[in-house]
């Protein structure tokens, strides 16, 4: 089918959800994922994710039907801890913006830096001799063992929806893929590897390949997407935790957390722009093959190169990104699991979600000028700031 085609003329869109790395960032994910289920949207077809999007997305397609908000909810509340229950209970939440709000998640973000996080890593024991073992600051086991719990794989790997989760072969740098349409079978074990950054964590033994986290090789995975063989056209919605549009940075802490942003934000924008410049030149190829000799087009040689540039339809993209609040705790942002920031993190993600959703149904022009590749940008703060 041509890229040139209508998109009143395909059949319903491939719909896709691409979730991205960011540890405790991926609330903003979940309250996404949340929204996009509340919506009464036809669910997505296909969710890939990497490193926490590569658990978010287990748990909401593992999820039976209309349920998956709930698996999603309780999951992320279980992972919330108080650094000062003391003063919580004594003074209550703490505000939503100000001095004792940025203390607040600095605290929390600095306990799990420092002494692990129960339910998901712990601090490391040093092997004596450092053998047998990849150099880390903690291990993911609780994780795991959690994740057996959290998540139905039965129905994750034999549900309606196909998931794809990434991770990164330590030793030979390639990315690995796991993906139920092809055969693969997802367990804790592979979920703990796609999030396993090093050095903070370390990396999985699986399937006889030691695995690091996805991001270190794509931390949003949308090409995988956008590169399988399609016959209409697909609407995907991006969720990237680290916006590549930000504001100047006004401390070494948050010059930091902006190299972050910069690294991971903007590997999702390069992929974008290239797919944007590869669509162009499939139309401009198919234009140009119209005007061919009917003789020519159909040589079998020419034929075949032709139908390669025809591609899957067209395809609308809205990137949904998490700008970090003004109080936020800087670089440790990813290690602050506090019961505040995870409820924050949820309502913008929910609030974007429906944005995007927004987006998907009225389908303006988009960033692109190209009308078979629609790039739309969403991003959303806690607090709307």
């Amino acid at each position: 089918m041509s890229t040139s085609a209508s998109r009143t003329e395909l059949p319903n869109p491939l719909r896709a959800l691409v979730l991205s790395g960011g540890l405790a960032l991926g609330a903003f994910e979940a309250g996404a994922c949340a929204a996009y289920e509340e919506a009464g949207e036809r669910g997505p077809d296909w969710i890939s994710g990497s490193s926490v999007g590569a658990i978010n997305a287990a748990i909401f397609a593992g999820a039976p039907p209309g349920r998956g908000a709930e698996r999603l909810r309780s999951f992320w509340q279980g992972l919330a801890t108080d650094p000062a229950p003391f003063a919580t209970y004594m003074l209550g939440p703490p505000p939503a913006v100000g001095a004792w709000r940025r203390a607040y998640n600095l605290a929390g973000a600095m306990q799990s830096m420092l002494m692990g996080h129960p339910g998901l890593f712990r601090p490391r024991a040093a092997s004596p001799f450092g053998i047998g073992q990849a150099p880390a600051v903690f291990d993911l086991e609780p994780l795991e063992r959690r994740l057996a719990a959290a998540v139905d794989f039965e129905r994750l790997n034999g549900g309606p929806c196909r998931v794809s989760i990434t991770a990164t072969d330590v030793v030979s740098g390639e990315r690995v893929v796991f993906d139920t349409a092809e055969g693969a079978r997802i367990t804790p074990r592979h979920l703990v590897a796609s999030g396993a950054l090093m050095p903070v964590f370390a990396p999985v033994e699986v399937e006889g390949r030691l695995l690091g986290d996805g991001g270190l090789s794509v931390n949003a995975p949308l090409d995988l997407v956008l590169d399988a063989p399609r016959a209409g056209a697909l609407d995907c919605v991006v969720v990237e935790l680290f916006a590549p549009a930000g504001s100047r940075p006004r401390s070494l802490g948050a010059s930091m957390s902006r190299a972050a942003d910069l690294v991971f934000g903007n590997q999702t924008r390069r992929l974008l722009e290239s797919r944007g410049k590869e669509q162009r030149l499939r139309r401009a190829i198919a234009r140009l093959a119209e005007r061919l000799p009917e003789a020519e087009r159909e040589d079998a040689e020419l034929a075949a190169l032709l139908a390669q540039a025809e591609g899957g339809g067209p395809a609308t993209v809205v990137c949904l990104g998490y700008r970090a609040g003004l109080d936020e705790a800087g670089l440790g942002a990813p290690f602050d699991f506090t019961p505040a920031t995870i409820k924050d993190r949820w309502e913008a993600g929910a609030d974007g979600m429906r944005l995007a959703l927004g987006k998907l149904r009225s389908d303006p022009a988009g960033e692109a000028p190209d009308e078979a590749f629609r790039i739309h940008t969403v991003d959303v703060q806690p607090g709307g700031r």
